[in-house]
């Protein structure tokens, strides 16, 4: 799960960052195609590991989902399949043309939702560094290096797709004031 969630997924959302790319170059719609397939080998892995997961916990009979890491963990893996059927639902936009949304806004949408999705995941593994087999596992300054890790990959998604998608702020330039009528009033209103 964590290969799938903490790599793939993270590889796939930085298809489209100029500064961590290692396709800067190609065309948008390509790197569209490459976010898709790196996706959906995400969610096939993510798939194997929850079955994986379920089933160990059903040979050695214990019970599913009592931990907050598991309970996340559900939560996390629904959400990234609601939002790869967003983005298969984008990339065959024609599918719901119906329902008059604009693409722009789709793509708002799937970006908003996939940095939910992203930010489920770190939360997600944060709380598995907090698990009694982690905690045996690695100790110091391994566990510390794993937390760093895992917040310089969310930071890097969240600057992404919000230096991506939100609006970009621009300085006004104030209109230059050339009548005696119009310098009286700026006046004024400086009073």
């Amino acid at each position: 799960m964590a290969i799938a969630m903490g790599l793939l997924m993270f590889e796939a959302i930085t298809v489209f960052s100029p500064s961590s790319s290692l396709i800067v170059s190609w065309q948008r719609s390509t790197k569209a195609n490459i976010h898709g397939f790196m996706i959906a080998a995400s969610m096939c892995a993510a798939i194997a590991g929850f079955v994986v997961i379920y089933y160990n916990k059903e040979l050695n009979n214990k019970e599913h989902f009592t931990t907050w890491h598991g309970t996340m963990g559900l939560i996390t893996f629904v959400w990234a399949c609601v939002q790869c059927t967003g983005g298969v639902l984008l990339k065959y936009n024609w599918i719901i043309s119906s329902w008059k949304i604009r693409l722009a806004d789709m793509k708002l949408y799937h970006a908003t939702a996939g940095l939910c999705a992203f930010t489920f995941v770190s939360i997600t593994i944060v709380l598995a560094l907090f698990s009694d087999w982690f905690n045996s596992v690695a100790t110091g300054t391994t566990w510390w290096g794993a937390f760093a890790t895992l917040g310089c990959l969310s930071l890097m998604v969240m600057q992404q797709i919000t230096t991506a998608y939100l609006p970009q702020s621009r300085i006004i330039k104030p209109k230059p004031i050339t009548s005696k009528q119009d310098k009286r009033k700026e006046r004024k209103k400086q009073k």
